[in-house]
């Protein structure tokens, strides 16, 4: 089988990755309260999870045959704040749409 080369391909992953991680914070903290301040939720998200992300990159300089790569940290960040963002919007309209019914 071919090995593809794809140029940068692991951004894309460490994107997906926080996106995720980020969605899955705000899930999570705003199914722990009933009155959920959600910019103190998607704050909080988006600092644990990019946090997590810088720990991750200087761990790699330990670790033979791995650099940190700032780039790799930048997807972190930015997959984790729209993955949390994304997360905060869904949970504002299904509590809305809750209180309608």
């Amino acid at each position: 089988m071919p090995k593809i080369d794809i140029p940068n391909v692991d951004k894309l992953f460490h994107f997906v990755e926080y996106f995720i991680l980020g969605a899955l914070l705000v899930r999570a903290f705003a199914n722990s309260s009933n009155k959920a301040n959600f910019k103190f939720i998607l704050l909080l998200a988006v600092l644990i999870s990019s946090t997590y992300g810088l720990l991750d990159e200087l761990y790699q300089h330990f670790v033979p045959g791995r650099n940190p790569e700032i780039f790799d940290l930048f997807s972190d960040i930015i997959g984790s704040f729209l993955g949390a963002l994304l997360s905060v919007h869904k949970e504002k309209n299904s509590r809305a749409i809750d209180k309608t019914v």
